[in-house]
């Protein structure tokens, strides 16, 4: 091959790898955006067996004592970097039910103090059902 022939090859292929480098990283940039979006809505759906309690605590703003209590540790509280699967162990719980008890009284706790964090978020920015 020609040196010309190499250079307009090298090009193309320059070309395609930074337009594939962009598409890669409008992606992740979209799904980071997501997440977060996702994270500041609180949704609990998102909640996970290697999550804590204190962090599911900080991340959906209810009071560690109240999750303590709903899932009935107040008396004997695990390590703060015990996951929730481990807690499932601890207490011979599937981990299934244990976030679905933490899930469940973070709605709850919502319900009581008036929080207005939507489960979902539709695509049109029309919340729970409203309509704007």
């Amino acid at each position: 091959m020609s040196v010309r022939v190499r250079v307009v090859l090298t090009g193309i292929l320059l070309v395609l790898s930074l337009l594939f480098a962009l598409f890669a990283a409008r992606a992740t940039v979209s799904a980071f955006q997501s997440f977060q979006q996702e994270r500041q809505q609180g949704d609990v759906q998102t909640i996970r067996p290697w999550m804590t309690i204190p962090y599911i605590s900080h991340v959906y703003q209810v009071p560690e004592n109240y999750l303590y209590d709903a899932l009935h540790l107040s008396s004997a509280r695990p390590s703060r970097r015990t996951t929730l699967q481990e807690l499932a162990i601890r207490v011979h719980r599937p981990v299934g039910t244990v976030i679905h008890t933490v899930q469940a009284s973070i709605l709850l706790y919502r319900r009581e103090h008036n929080q207005d964090h939507p489960r979902t978020l539709s695509r049109s920015g029309v919340r729970g059902g409203e309509t704007t």
